[in-house]
């Protein structure tokens, strides 16, 4: 049998001889799946081990509620106090963070600015590195029109 981290909808669907789609309804709570089979598949799915795959929901909905945050550092009141702005209004709108540190480094500032374009994260905010000469690592953003909003620190 699988480990707990792999069980998926399918498993829940072929162990109760249902379609996926009905588990999956199930398992958001839609009105059209009947309570009984809703408690069943609820009950068979937490005996298997079954998690939610926020990725894979992410992927079909193409937005995953989260922003990715670029800043120099992290140990200055300024950038404190601007993180837990953007945190408050973040949450509030349903959205989480994912927040980098360049330590002043434009290499390290691309490298955050890869790793935030590959978790797919819906928006941008940056405040540029010391060392950042060329912004050309943004360019993946621009050509998705995934917004980026440069602070504190911008253009070159």
């Amino acid at each position: 049998m699988k480990t707990s981290g792999d069980v998926t909808i399918y498993d829940v669907a072929k162990a109760l001889n249902l379609s996926p789609s009905t588990v999956s309804r199930a398992l958001r709570d839609h009105p059209y799946i009947k309570k009984e089979t809703k408690r069943k598949i609820l009950s068979v799915a937490g005996e298997m081990g079954y998690r939610h795959n926020k990725f894979a929901s992410n992927l079909r909905q193409k937005h995953t509620n989260t922003i990715g945050v670029v800043v120099p550092r992290l140990n200055s009141y300024f950038m404190a106090s601007a993180l837990a702005g953007i945190e408050k209004v973040a949450s509030e709108n349903g959205y989480g963070m994912i927040i980098t540190q360049t330590q002043e480094s434009w290499r390290k500032e691309m490298s955050c600015v890869s790793t935030l374009f590959s978790s797919r994260v819906d928006g941008l905010l940056v405040s540029l590195a010391f060392e950042t000469k060329n912004m050309d690592h943004f360019d993946i953003f621009f050509k998705k029109e995934i917004p980026v909003i440069f602070f504190d620190r911008f253009g070159c």
